[in-house]
């Protein structure tokens, strides 16, 4: 029977790969959107569906790769401070892949002619990369001591424990939040 720690390493090589690829293309398409003069081409076309399928793929397998990094884990699960981090960060990245999806169906293809929208949307899916890269290069911490990040790790190493009461207030506050943005949000349309 396969262990978890096994699936862990297919989940996370499947959705730091995509993942990866998904930054690279999009930081190239956001360098084209804001060089170009006469809008997307061809090969902006091109970029733009590799970085959707790629960061589709890598969305979907992100949940594997926490669920199985969760059940492979030595001891309680999140009781080490990199254990926590790496959670909070694997779910900040979901949110932030999430809107890039978001902008990027509801805005349509088109939002990389409109140099203002180019950035937002290149800004976004730099972030969601970016904190995916670092939970995985906190993995590499976690197990072998060692990461890409070198010293700019050592302030995730550290957590802050929130007791129940806090954390319900964050909570609620985070679901206001969402809450006021979605009602008072204007409908987007699709750029021309």
């Amino acid at each position: 029977m396969l262990s978890a720690s096994t699936f862990h390493v297919v989940a996370t090589e499947l959705a730091v790969g995509t993942i990866a690829l998904a930054g690279g293309v999009i930081l190239l398409r956001m360098i084209i959107a804001l060089k170009a003069e006469d809008g997307i081409g061809r090969f902006g076309d091109l970029l733009d569906s590799a970085s959707l399928v790629a960061a589709i793929a890598g969305l979907l397998a992100l949940p594997f790769a926490i669920i199985t990094g969760v059940l492979s884990a030595p001891g309680d699960g999140l009781d080490n401070p990199l254990l926590f981090n790496k959670m909070i960060l694997s779910c900040t990245a979901i949110g932030l892949w999430g809107a890039w999806l978001h902008g990027r169906f509801t805005l349509g293809s088109r939002l990389w002619t409109k140099k203002p929208l180019a950035l937002i949307q290149g800004m976004i899916g730099l972030a969601a990369c970016g904190c995916t890269l670092t939970v995985a290069s906190l993995g590499g911490k976690y197990l072998r001591g060692e990461s890409l990040m070198g010293p700019f790790g050592k302030p995730l190493q550290y957590s802050i424990a929130m007791d129940t009461t806090s954390a319900v207030i964050a909570l609620l506050a985070a679901i206001a939040a969402l809450a006021t943005v979605l009602l008072m949000m204007p409908k987007p349309s699709k750029v021309d």
